[in-house]
């Protein structure tokens, strides 16, 4: 599983309220391309937008069909409409088909727990099978029949989306952990092949203005004596003064995505 974790003052240096939400929008482009299971949003004292950037992360994580039902209005969305569409196998379009898995949300529960699930067309679904639904629940399902339309609970067959969480940098920087910093080592390829083989890791991010090393500084967090954690420069002989934390986003993830699907065939 492969994660990313980055500062609550991600967007410090942004001012233009459409332009911080594209940049959020490009980190959750980065991470579903790179098939990103979990963002973390560590915070920082120094700017704590953990919030807006969390709500954007979720509404283009969350299928069209269902966002009117999950999300409310907020002004951290007002400029939604100019966020990149993510294109996820769990966006699926309105016309179903028989055997194809899909997510909804639980609408109605009866007095017998019978469930009734919207999964994005006109007529409400019956939740076959159902254990323990809970209203307003968000599930993925199969379409066992479109007529009457029936469906049941079923796991995501391909890469479904991320889920975001707001944490502590100290929570994050555990054994799993890569620093991704200008002033660390370059790794070597055998040291990135071991690490992309691994079932868990977690990429750190700095902010546009300090780098992790920086922010644990700042925040009294000894990284070598805690954590001993491994601190990268995923992007050797840059060309420009400073790479932005998108590009790194993208850039770190690319190198992880390659060297893990050049050894052994890895999934």
């Amino acid at each position: 599983m492969i994660s990313i974790a980055i500062p609550s003052s991600s967007l410090i240096n942004e001012k233009d309220e459409k332009l911080k939400a594209y940049k959020v929008g490009l980190i959750a482009r980065a991470a579903v391309i790179f098939r990103v299971e979990k963002i973390y949003i560590y915070r920082d004292p120094l700017l704590d937008e953990s919030d807006y950037i969390k709500d954007i992360l979720e509404y283009l994580e969350t299928p069209q069909y269902l966002r009117k039902s999950l999300i409310p209005i907020k002004d951290s969305l007002k400029y939604a409409g100019i966020l990149p569409p993510l294109r996820i196998a769990s966006h699926r379009p309105k016309h179903l088909k028989i055997g194809e898995v899909r997510d909804g949300v639980v609408r109605k529960v009866g007095p017998d727990g019978t469930a009734w699930v919207d999964i994005g067309v006109k007529a409400l679904a019956l939740l076959r099978g159902a254990k323990e639904a809970t209203k307003s629940a968000r599930v993925t399902v199969r379409v066992c029949s479109t007529n009457p339309l029936v469906v049941e609970e079923a796991e995501p067959p391909e890469y479904w989306g991320y889920k975001v969480e707001k944490v502590e940098l100290r929570d994050v920087l555990n054994e799993d952990a890569v620093i991704t910093s200008r002033l660390g080592r370059v790794p070597s390829w055998e040291e990135i092949k071991e690490i992309a083989g691994r079932q868990k890791i977690t990429l750190i991010f700095g902010s546009p203005e300090e780098g992790v090393q920086s922010i644990t500084r700042r925040l009294g967090i000894e990284i070598d004596a805690e954590v001993r954690n491994i601190v990268w420069n995923m992007i050797p002989m840059q060309g420009v003064a400073t790479v932005r934390l998108e590009e790194a986003v993208y850039a770190s993830l690319a190198i992880i995505n390659f060297v893990k699907c050049s050894v052994g065939g890895m999934k």
